[in-house]
Parts: structure tokens; sequence; C-alpha cells
């Protein structure tokens, strides 16, 4: 009977020390999991909020370089036709490859929608502005007309297309932030719930240790009587 009890005993230590060791694994996937997750939530900050964020900065500069260009051609004499068109193919390159780079990153809905807006824009633009230098040959008051009539106006347009996709980096990179802060506060307390296990199960083992020790004191004394 005693044989038999110990075994019991022994069974269910060691399935209550299986238990926990499930539980360690369990929670060491799990704080795993947050790890790869904060670790994404990150990369995506860098490669789809600020990467992105700079290049509309940078889109920005390109816009605002050649409305002053196109304004210094058309009120003053210190741009020539040729150069005005050349300095404008120039910048529309560039913006070309900032668009299609911005294009390449993770997009929401609403960024689609405000980028694809900003393209056509940019093209109804382009459009204009060779309108303006065209007309500007013929008679440059009417191409300055032109412009503060109908240019200007492009130019707010796209001014807010540029807005709103700022303002969506700005938000969609405070949520990513948030989850990233949520899934640091979960990981710390499964660091704390792996240590509160770690000490049960060492308390476990001591017991296990104790009273093996106990037992074989027992049967010693018994044998020598």
């Amino acid at each position: 009977m005693k044989w038999a009890f110990a075994i019991q005993r022994k069974i269910r230590l060691a399935i209550t020390l299986a238990i926990m060791m499930l539980v360690i694994i369990l929670l060491s996937l799990w704080e795993s999991y947050n790890v790869n997750k904060i670790s994404k939530s990150f990369q995506s900050i860098y490669d789809d909020r600020l990467i992105p964020a700079v290049d509309l900065y940078l889109i920005s500069g390109h816009i605002q370089t050649k409305r002053n260009k196109l304004v210094s051609f058309l009120f003053t004499d210190e741009i020539k036709i040729e150069e005005i068109k050349k300095v404008l193919s120039a910048e529309n390159k560039q913006l070309n490859v900032l668009i299609t780079k911005y294009e390449k990153t993770y997009l929401v809905k609403a960024e689609t929608n405000h980028l694809q807006n900003l393209k056509k824009n940019l093209k109804t633009f382009e459009r204009d502005e060779l309108l303006v230098i065209n007309a500007s040959i013929e008679n440059k008051e009417f191409a300055r007309n032109l412009y503060l009539n109908t240019s200007i106006k492009l130019y707010e347009i796209i001014d807010q297309d540029l807005i709103l996709l700022t303002q969506v980096q700005t938000q969609i990179g405070k949520e990513l932030f948030a989850e990233s802060v949520k899934s640091q506060s979960s990981s710390s307390l499964i660091s704390q719930m792996q240590i509160v296990v770690a000490i049960i199960l060492g308390i476990i083992i001591m017991i296990l240790i104790i009273t093996d020790k106990q037992v074989i004191l027992k049967q010693e004394k018994y044998n020598l009587n």
C-alpha cells in the first residue's frame, strides 16, 4: 500500500510538473509572438510611415520649386522659356519617381484615394504649366492672367491633397505606436507570469526532493529495526 501511495503521489507530481512546463512553453510562445508583433509595428512605422512622410515633404518641395520658377518666368525676365521648360521637366521626373516609390509602401484605403487624387491633379497641373508657357510665347500678359486665375487654384488643390495624406500618415502612425505600446505591456505581464510559474516550479521540485529524502530515511530506519 505504501508503494502504491508513493507511486500515485509521484504521478500526480509528475503531471503537475508537466502542466507547469506546458504553461511556461505557452507563455514563451506568447511572448515571442508579441516581440515579433512589436518588431513588425516599428518596422512598419519606419518603412510605411516615416519614409513616406519624408517623401511627402520632398514632393511638396518639388511642387513649390516648380511654382517659384514659373512665377519667375512669368513676372520677371530672369528665366527664359528654354530654361523653364528644362526645369519643369526635371522636377516632373523627380515627382514621378517619388510618387512611384510612395505607391510601393503599405497604403490604407483613405491613403490610396488621396494619392490617386494627387496623381490626377499633378497631371492636370503639368498640362496647365505647358498651357501657360505656350500662351506666354504669343502674349505674356495673357499667360500671367491665366496663371492667376487657374494655376493658383490647382496649387491649392494639390496642397490640400498633401495635407490629407499627411493627416492619414499621422493617424496611422499613432495607431501603430499605440499597438506597440500595448504589445510591450503584454510582454511585461508575460515575463512576470513566467517568473511566478518558475518560482512555483522551483518550490515543487524542492518539495519533491525533501519528501523523497524523508521517505528514504523512514525506509532506512524501518530496515534497521
